[in-house]
């Protein structure tokens, strides 16, 4: 979701990541299986993962103070199945609420790693470690109920568009359409933004596909539809300290379940479409 700087080298960047491992400097990947034992987690033998809502499809629940009851998702199996690739048991991780914008901070984290649709930037890269991309998402058009269907990417410049603040959405707006009328920016959460696509004062919200497409199905007949998704090769990753020595092994844990099939089936369980069937708006 989610950034700030140019979203030119980011294909470049998320394939660079998934060669060596993560985005942790140096870090090399481990050669043998993860156990217990030396995993470089902050509690021996646990695994504290930061998550924050909403985040429909990704994290479900109830929130309860920094913790999420009854959790549900992507993003929430995705952490327990790398636990278990690290020799972590279900019992044995906890959920900590980290705010979005404070996993873009640099320095140290309450938890291991958080998993919150968090885009790979070269600049998010300077002050942040990630690991190996879990999830392709492109940029999607989220339109209001009465607005003319867009049919390219010019379309998209005479409307009131909108976006969440600190995203690789808004930056898309900024410096790529440069659309007529100033975008609707909403720091609090992607709430705000798909209130204000409901109420008809944003005609077109710009956000990850695979976020706005949850939305939709979740409030079937709130919106105008997800009508395109905008090409910009952006991929997830699960965030840490700049230069944790976990990336490594979680990146390997990642490319595991990439290969034997776990990820795509978490992917069709919880979203229930086929990316590559929203039509690309050029």
């Amino acid at each position: 979701m989610k950034r700030l700087l140019p979203l030119l080298g980011i294909a470049a960047l998320v394939a660079m990541l998934a060669a060596c491992g993560g985005g942790g400097g140096g870090n090399k990947a481990p050669t043998t299986t993860s156990s217990q034992g030396n995993v470089p987690t902050l509690h021996p033998g646990k695994l504290v993962v930061g998550f924050d809502v909403p985040a429909p499809a990704f994290w479900n629940g109830q929130l309860s103070g920094t913790t999420l009851k009854n959790p549900s998702g992507f993003e929430y199996g995705l952490a327990l199945d790398v636990a278990q690739k690290l020799g972590i048991s279900k019992g044995n991780v906890t959920f900590r609420r980290a705010p979005f914008a404070t996993i873009l901070l640099p320095g140290k984290k309450p938890y291991d790693f958080a998993m919150e649709e968090t885009t790979i930037t070269a600049q998010r890269a300077k002050v942040i470690g990630f690991s190996a991309p879990y999830f392709d998402a492109n940029q999607g058009v989220l339109i209001a109920k009465g607005v003319k269907k867009p049919t390219s990417i010019a379309d998209l410049k005479s409307l009131q568009t909108c976006a969440q603040a600190s995203t690789t959405g808004l930056d898309w707006l900024l410096h790529k359409l440069r659309p007529a009328k100033k975008p609707l920016v909403y720091s609090a959460s992607s709430s705000a933004a798909f209130n204000a696509v409901q109420s008809g004062a944003c005609q077109a919200l710009i956000l990850d596909v695979p976020i706005i497409e949850s939305q939709n199905q979740k409030q079937p007949g709130a919106y105008g539809g997800v009508v395109g998704q905008i090409d910009t090769h952006e991929g997830y990753g699960a965030v840490f300290a700049k230069g944790s020595p976990l990336i490594p092994y979680v990146s390997r844990a990642i490319k595991s379940l990439q290969t034997d099939g776990t990820i795509s089936k978490l992917t069709k369980r919880w979203f229930g479409f086929d990316p590559a069937k929203v039509p690309i708006l050029k």
